[in-house]
């Protein structure tokens, strides 16, 4: 047990002493801190507003901004030379400070750290010596105990037991003295002094110290860029406006780099000014003391002079380029402000031609809605005709869309060149794509011109007769007919055909504009000795007898029909004439009919035919059984 004490004092001295070493080297690192902290953060700060220059592009595009980010470089790059001058002078200051107030200064708290050092290995060596030992007297007790017995086998396992304990604690020692041994190893080896940092620093910065040939220098610096070419559209100028906002808070945090950077170099320069005023004065004090007499004194006084200007030449080597660095960042914070004047210019110049081009692009727009307005208004007051009403009133939104588009498109887009090679690809695969929309389209104007289709007409097309009951931009809506000959009703079914039908193979038939009648006929077989004539002559009258009652509005639609074309055409009325057949003769008379009364009219006729055939006998025997039928498509 007298061995573990031993340990344990020797392990408390080695703790104890290097406590004493880590408090005087972080009160060295705290007396040291605040004017090397300082130079640190200084620059910190100009290395970062140089490489915020280095970054920044000319963003308002003027040819000016060039001229304006090469000078703010360049000042930035002499402005980082004074700072690195300035701090590796104060650097060299400092420490010749620390050895002046230290007596050797960075050699006595060397020399500390060795004898530190030395003293933790000897305690290592010592620890090491007593954990072998302890070890050997282990063996030699285990030996022991194999031969003994009895109260002696007892106390002689009790003794190793402790020994085990004072073996444990030894090896725990040795752990901790080797930790603490790498940790001072590692310490010193990252320890390097506020001249490392600044090393460090300029190896952040390569291009500011690299050593490049007057020549290749010149070769490598940026030339002017070009001016950025100002789209004339509300777009490009939108995204110009948005470029030069940009631009100003760009400078505005670089004008604030700079005098943070500035402030940084003065807090530096402060203790720098003191210590020079200190110099001048113990200069001065110097001067004005009696000159001594003896030999020693004058010697005294010259070394005290020497010392005086070593070290005001220190000083100023540490100060001047600080002023000369905070006299840069002046210039350069006066550059910096005339480069953002002139993107502010330049930024009001853009805003008021964004405000002019969109008030006329809503002067436009309100243009094309007015004329919109009374184009609506004029239609619905002097055009009583729906059709054509309608008819004017699409024509209406068409213009309208087009009109806004141009408007638009003047308004937006600057590159109208592009804009037409564009607009032409999108065409072709647009009018690939719905050729048969645009077909019907372009089908639905000839459907509701002159001679084009109404709602109630009949027509018959791809075989499906009907009525009309809407005409689309795209497609005709039809009521089905069914039924054989002149028969016709509707089947209960809308039939729905797209209008491109009228370019294609399919007829399309319909009633002539104005006329609301189509033609039926009444056929009867004659014999070989029948009577034409009298058979003719009887079987025209009956039908004459029904065709009288609605002969007035058939020649109304004919003289209007008159009025559409100018090919003569000739009243309706029936007509008689024969056909030969196979082993027959057929007397066949034509009449016209009105539309929704066909049923009704051929009834009258097929009656007035047969009680004629049936009043004359001579008739009787010549004719066969009459026959009424739709003389044509309808």
């Amino acid at each position: 047990m007298d061995g573990l004490g031993v340990a344990a004092k020797r392990s408390g001295a080695v703790v104890l002493l290097l406590l004493g070493w880590s408090a005087a080297s972080a009160t060295a690192a705290q007396e040291s801190e605040p004017e090397d902290a300082a130079v640190v953060r200084h620059l910190n700060a100009a290395i970062t507003w140089y490489k915020q220059l280095s970054t920044t592009n000319e963003s308002a595009g003027q040819p000016s901004d060039a001229f304006y980010l090469e000078n703010a470089r360049n000042l930035a790059n002499q402005a980082l030379k004074l700072a690195f001058q300035s701090a590796e002078a104060e650097a060299a200051l400092l420490a010749t400070e620390k050895g002046g107030a230290n007596g050797g200064g960075g050699a006595a708290l060397s020399s500390q750290t060795s004898a530190e050092q030395q003293n933790i290995a000897k305690a290592a060596a010592s620890t090491a010596n007593s954990i072998t030992q302890t070890q050997a007297q282990i063996d030699s007790v285990n030996r022991e105990i194999a031969k003994a017995s009895g109260k002696k086998l007892q106390a002689l396992t009790a003794q190793r037991e402790s020994l085990k304990e004072q073996l444990d604690f030894n090896k725990a020692l040795a752990d901790s003295v080797e930790k603490l041994t790498m940790f001072l190893s590692s310490s010193g080896a990252a320890s390097g002094g506020l001249q490392k940092e600044i090393d460090d620093f300029k190896k952040s910065v390569p291009d500011v110290f690299a050593k490049t040939p007057p020549k290749a220098a010149a070769s490598a610096a940026p030339s002017a860029s070009p001016p950025a070419t100002e789209g004339t559209g509300l777009i490009s100028q939108t995204s110009l406006l948005f470029t030069r906002i940009a631009g100003i808070r760009d400078l505005s945090r670089l004008v604030a780099g700079a005098a943070e950077v500035s402030d940084a170099a003065r807090q530096v320069q402060t203790p720098l000014r003191a210590r020079l005023r200190s110099t001048i004065q113990q200069g001065r004090d110097l001067t004005s003391q009696p000159a001594p007499q003896d030999p020693a004194g004058v010697e005294a006084n010259r070394r005290k002079m020497s010392l005086l200007t070593t070290q005001f030449k220190q000083i100023a080597d540490a100060a001047v380029p600080l002023t000369q660095e905070i006299i840069v960042l002046e210039e350069s914070q006066a550059s910096l402000g005339q480069w953002q004047l002139s993107i502010h210019r330049a930024y009001l110049h853009i805003l008021q031609t964004v405000l002019i081009r969109l008030g006329v692009l809503l002067a436009g727009i309100g243009i094309v809605l007015a004329l919109s307005n009374i184009w609506q208004r004029a239609t619905l007051r002097y055009v009583r005709d729906s059709r054509r009403r309608h008819q004017l009133l699409l024509l209406r939104r068409i213009v309208t869309v087009i009109l806004m588009l141009i408007v638009l498109a003047m308004g937006f887009i600057s590159e109208f060149a592009s804009l037409a090679t564009f607009a032409g690809f999108i065409t072709a695969g647009v009018a690939l794509a719905l050729q048969t929309v645009i077909v019907s389209v372009a089908a639905y104007f000839f459907l509701i011109g002159r001679h084009g289709v109404r709602v109630g007409e009949r027509i018959t097309v791809s075989g499906v007769t009907g009525d009309i009951i809407d005409v689309g931009l795209v497609r005709l809506s039809l009521m089905e007919l069914g039924g054989t000959g002149s028969d016709l009703h509707p089947t209960g079914r809308v039939v729905v055909v797209s209008n491109s039908v009228l370019f294609q193979g399919a007829p399309f038939f319909k009633q002539i504009p104005g006329t609301a009648y189509t033609w039926h006929e009444v056929a009867v077989k004659l014999e070989r000795s029948g009577d034409y004539t009298l058979a003719e002559a009887k079987l025209l009258e009956a039908v004459n007898s029904v065709y009288s009652q609605y002969r007035e509005s058939l020649e109304q639609q004919h003289q209007t029909v008159e009025g559409l074309f100018a090919v003569p055409i000739s009243v309706p009325s029936p007509q008689a004439h024969l056909q030969l057949g196979e082993n027959r003769l057929e007397l066949v008379i034509r009449y016209p009919v009105i539309l929704r009364r066909e049923a009704e009219i051929d009834n009258q006729v097929a009656k007035n035919v047969a009680e004629t055939i049936e009043s004359v006998p001579e008739l009787k025997a010549a004719v066969g059984e009459p026959t009424v039928r739709s003389a044509g498509k309808a």
